[in-house]
């Protein structure tokens, strides 16, 4: 997977510096991938106790990342109603045409949307969130 983002990060590079629309849309996931490049592996692959791939057959009308989305909505709420970190591995989603990682989850390569999330116990327990009162961030249209 780590190999993969690698060359994800070098074919966007390239494109990015013939592309200043694309470099403008795309420069916050290159920068994503650089910092991936210099870790030298991928957060949540390989050091959590559980890297979990979800996959949506794919269709029409595409849809299949929103179904995965939700999925994976509900495995954040599980995991953290358990004491669990939940590490989202957005760049599964780029992953589904290669056929070593599809013929390694049973699949064939480009027939799935795919998605994944690394789930452990976190190495420092996280402060509960501030949230803002419910009047300050809803508001009601009539």
């Amino acid at each position: 997977m780590f190999e993969e983002v690698v060359a994800m990060a070098s074919n966007l590079e390239i494109a990015m510096k013939s592309d200043p629309e694309l470099r403008e849309q795309a420069i916050g996931f290159a920068n994503r991938l650089a910092i991936i490049k210099m870790m030298g592996k991928v957060l949540g692959v390989g050091s959590a106790p559980y890297f979990i791939v979800v996959a949506e057959k794919k269709g029409f009308p595409s849809v299949e990342q929103q179904s995965l989305a939700h999925c994976l909505e509900n495995m954040l709420l599980k995991a953290t109603a358990l004491g669990l970190g939940f590490q989202l591995v957005s760049a599964t989603a780029q992953m589904d045409d290669n056929p070593k990682i599809c013929e390694l989850l049973g699949i064939s390569s480009g027939e799935w949307a795919l998605n994944g999330c690394a789930i452990g116990y976190p190495a420092e327990e996280l402060t509960s969130s501030i949230r803002p009162p419910v009047q300050k961030v809803i508001s009601w249209l009539e």
